[in-house]
């Protein structure tokens, strides 16, 4: 299991719809993802600036898991897709979590 951290902006120009809940959001990755990699959960936050989101990856491997969950927003970003005029920024394990630190180095 891969703790993947996701962010996605409002690309510049016109602005975009708002886009579709969070619940939404989650079934469209889970449409997007192709296996062997595949969502097991996840936390979305959708506001009128950005989506924000903590995806857990069952995967073989860190590499499969991210380019499964990076294909799915892309298909969600795509012109025909339901976060299109979004873009994704970031798209990475958070080490933080994998590493079991959730609190920065110095704090309580």
């Amino acid at each position: 299991m891969y703790a993947i951290r996701a962010h996605l902006e409002r690309t510049g120009g016109a602005l975009p719809p708002r886009p579709p809940g969070a619940p939404a959001v989650r079934d469209g990755l889970e449409r997007g993802i192709r296996g062997p990699a595949r969502l097991s959960h996840a936390r979305i936050r959708v506001t009128p600036g950005a989506v924000d989101a903590m995806v857990f990856m069952a995967a073989g491997t860190l590499l499969e898991a991210e380019d499964g969950l990076r294909r799915a927003w892309g298909a969600l970003t795509d012109p025909d897709g339901a976060l299109n005029g979004w873009q994704l920024v970031h798209c990475e394990a958070d080490s933080w979590l994998m590493l079991g630190l959730h609190e920065p180095p110095g704090q309580p």
